[in-house]
């Protein structure tokens, strides 16, 4: 089995992102390695370490860089020797099992997209990722890939929510909510009161209507469904407000016995990152800005996505 992991893009050097793969290859079972895509002016530095260390780590050298700040489409069509590129290659001809990411994120959509299929039935890719609830975990889709999608779209994007629930959790029946500003369902722009109408026709009883972010953590749905914009400013708020109450209570005492377990449980770094699911091969997407416990769960995340892929139920469920 063979991730991998693009070591340019992100708002961390390369060395930053490397001291994850360091880590996680030493402790890798054999038949599991690591490929990491670098700038070549990094390779010699890098490759020193893992020729030292004897790490089940190989290299791919490329030209270009995509950097945060530029254009998706101008990087995709300009920068064809790029890390990203490198990576989306050698996932469609399945020289690695998942690829994992820091960069641009428009640029990784829009390079996958280039690159591999999307699933049947699947016309744009969102980004799901697992956020905790006072009952579990869920799944929320869109978080960033598809910034005005249309209803069909979301229609979609539950969908694929409600079966990956299923793949990796076993959940039989998942239950689907959507993001508003209200529960009645008069509330929301037209477009949210006619993917309110596809979501109730298609999931019946299990659909309970309009959700809103207040009530996200309480844990009555398995899967939340909103455009890209809004998950994203969602996603990104609520992980805001968890670091300002965890920096909050170690402030006022850094001993308390409950901080362990308010990190682990809602610290971003502590979660795998957000997969790109509609694309028929596994892409990860971790912060531009993952420290070193981020970038180890999210690779970490990807071994354990691959051993047990859920794109086969998901596909034959589609």
């Amino acid at each position: 089995m063979r991730i991998g992991i693009d070591l340019m893009g992100g708002d961390r050097p390369p060395q930053a992102i490397f001291e994850a793969v360091i880590e996680v290859s030493s402790g890798l079972k054999p038949g599991q390695e690591i490929v990491a895509f670098v700038e070549h002016s990094f390779y010699p530095e890098l490759d020193r370490v893992v020729s030292e260390q004897n790490l089940p780590v190989t290299f791919v050298t490329t030209e270009e860089t995509i950097t945060p700040e530029e254009s998706p489409l101008f990087a995709v069509r300009r920068k064809k020797k790029s890390s990203m590129a490198a990576g989306m290659k050698l996932l469609k001809e399945e020289e690695i099992d998942a690829f994992v990411s820091t960069g641009n994120t428009g640029a990784l959509v829009a390079t996958s997209r280039l690159y591999l299929s999307c699933l049947p039935g699947v016309d744009r890719p969102a980004l799901l990722v697992m956020m905790p609830t006072e009952k579990g975990r869920v799944a929320v889709l869109d978080v960033g890939a598809n910034l005005l999608p249309k209803p069909a779209h979301l229609l979609t994007y539950a969908k694929l929510g409600s079966y990956y629930r299923t793949a990796v959790e076993g959940i039989a029946e998942p239950t689907v909510g959507l993001l508003n500003i209200g529960t009645e369902e008069q509330k929301g722009p037209k477009e949210i009161k006619e993917t309110f109408h596809l979501l109730e026709n298609h999931f019946g009883d299990r659909f309970l209507g309009n959700i809103e972010g207040k009530d996200v953590f309480k844990g009555k749905i398995d899967v939340l469904i909103t455009d890209g914009f809004t998950g994203n400013v969602f996603l990104k708020t609520a992980e805001g407000i968890s670091q300002f109450l965890l920096d909050f209570l170690r402030e006022k005492d850094p001993n308390l016995p409950l901080l362990t377990q308010l990190h682990a449980q809602f610290d971003y770094s502590e979660h795998p990152g957000a997969l790109l699911i509609g694309l028929d091969h596994l892409v990860i997407k971790c912060h531009g800005h993952s420290d070193k416990r981020a970038l180890l769960n999210g690779i970490m995340g990807a071994f354990t996505l691959a051993k047990n892929s859920p794109l086969p139920t998901i596909r034959s469920s589609l």
